[in-house]
């Protein structure tokens, strides 16, 4: 179990996210080496939305229940170290706020007490993805279990999210038996009785695709780009185009790693290549709003929990 408290985790998940690399990236095959001024605000957008995701994660952290749990921890190591008296002063305080815990969320069966975030992020092109696919179906051909796993074990573009809950029904029952033990001179007891605590928590991940998000911001700034005055409209269709084209090239990344199925991509696809016919017309808007409307269906679809 990590030891931190949920705003380090969240910290340090921001400063980790930060470093990915972003839309710009998509458009560095020989075909796109273009330069495009809109990308930075771009990347600035994806950072925004990953930020937004962590920032709503970590508001569901209760500070009693991280309190709680690292408390818990902190116990278990005093009596490793024979330091009894320190673990139950430790316990009886962890007991109280798991107490206010029980009175304020009665009903709930499980309790956010911090969170832990991983990033992978596969560094290439749709191109890429299908020759590693490739390379994985021959291994496999070959017999070379060993050799295709650690292929696929690089197929991933994603962010983990994983919360780390207290189970209000067996937790501080469990903790109290723990106080008990101390009480009575059985601390080997009761650093046993606080290790199956520490088992007792549950995680859940959510798995968020990366070149789902990225792919979303590329559109958010394709359709701002059709409405800017300074642009002519020769330029902003160009500049539109680029984008859509990147944002495709994100989904088809996204669809090669096995982030949904290929009809759901398949119709954004056709979705997102209607635009072209209506840019700068009365009927871009609901295309647009087709398209956002498609890809949220996507996001929502491919976004996976897990315990």
């Amino acid at each position: 179990m990590k030891k931190h408290l949920n705003k380090i985790a969240t910290y340090t998940a921001l400063v980790l996210i930060s470093s990915l690399s972003f839309p710009m990236d998509v458009l560095a095959d020989a075909e796109k080496k273009q330069s495009l001024s809109t990308l930075p605000n771009v990347d600035k957008s994806a950072s925004a939305t990953k930020r937004k995701i962590l920032a709503e994660k970590e508001q569901k952290i209760v500070n009693e229940a991280s309190e709680a749990m690292l408390g818990t921890q902190q116990a278990l190591e005093a009596l490793e170290k024979n330091d009894s008296k320190k673990a139950l002063s430790i316990l009886q305080t962890v007991s109280g706020k798991l107490d206010i815990l029980l009175a304020k969320e009665p009903a709930l069966a499980l309790i956010p007490a911090d969170i832990e975030i991983d990033a992978y992020d596969f560094e290439g092109d749709a191109k890429a993805v299908e020759k590693a696919r490739d390379q994985a179906d021959d291994f496999l051909e070959d017999g070379n279990l060993q050799g295709a796993r650690q292929i696929l074990s690089g197929l991933a573009s994603e962010i983990r999210i994983t919360t780390i809950n207290i189970p209000l029904g067996s937790f501080p029952t469990a903790v109290k038996d723990a106080v008990a033990l101390i009480n009575k001179g059985k601390a080997n007891e009761a650093a046993t009785v606080l290790s199956q605590v520490l088992n007792m928590l549950i995680k859940t991940t959510e798995i968020i695709p990366l070149p789902i998000l990225r792919a979303e911001a590329l559109l958010d700034e394709a359709s701002a780009m059709e409405h800017k005055k300074d642009l002519s409209k020769e330029k902003s269709r160009e500049d539109v185009l680029k984008l859509t084209d990147a944002a495709k090239e994100n989904l088809k990344i996204g669809e090669l790693l096995g982030y949904g199925d290929k009809d759901d991509y398949k119709i954004l696809y056709t979705e997102i290549d209607d635009i072209k016919e209506v840019l700068h017309s009365g009927k871009s808007a609901g295309t647009w709003e087709k398209i956002k409307n498609k890809l949220s269906e996507l996001k929502n679809k491919v976004t996976q929990s897990k315990k």
